[in-house]
């Protein structure tokens, strides 16, 4: 999962219904793989 692509993270936003911001704050500290950000979200 890219970070720095904007509909990824408002994908990302809208599925676990997180803010974008806390998306990538996710993807920052687990790096790009969309089950760890998941999981970082708590999803």
């Amino acid at each position: 999962m890219a970070g720095g692509q904007n509909y990824e993270v408002q994908y990302e936003a809208k599925k676990t219904r997180k803010s974008a911001p806390a998306v990538k704050k996710a993807v920052k500290k687990v790096r790009n793989a969309r089950k760890r950000v998941e999981k970082k979200l708590g999803r």
